[in-house]
């Protein structure tokens, strides 16, 4: 029966890592990993709605509000999931912090770009991904 309950606990701990991130941090980086995604849903809700127009503020094009929620996307994958199996769980290293920014604040032409040329390739030589 302990056999059962372990293995039942490592199962929880596994589908708990895969929804909410691999990593629990606590303090500063904690509230960020919660304010984040409640910024990145207040955005989405306001670009869905006829708020922009109404206000004529924050009216963006299509190409804008991808960027923006690619960048929100970018942060949030690479900062709750560790970059590296020994990385930290209950803390996010500054080298960590230092690639998630950098990543998310790339111009949408970088981060465009390698979709496209993926889709090329693939094209080119008739591979199924």
């Amino acid at each position: 029966m302990t056999k059962t309950t372990e293995a039942s606990t490592d199962v929880q701990d596994m589908v708990a890592q895969a929804d909410t991130g691999a990593r629990n941090p606590v303090g500063m980086a904690g509230r960020i990993l919660w304010f984040v995604p409640l910024c990145w849903s207040l955005f989405q809700l306001w670009y869905a709605s006829p708020l922009p127009f109404i206000f004529n503020f924050g009216v963006l094009n299509d190409t804008e509000a991808r960027s923006i929620h690619l960048a929100f996307a970018i942060f949030l994958a690479f900062t709750a999931y560790p970059a590296l199996k020994h990385s930290p769980r209950d803390h996010i290293p500054v080298v960590d912090w230092a690639s998630r920014w950098l990543a998310a604040s790339q111009p949408p032409i970088f981060t465009s770009f390698i979709p496209i040329w993926l889709a090329v390739r693939v094209h080119q030589h008739n591979l199924i991904l």
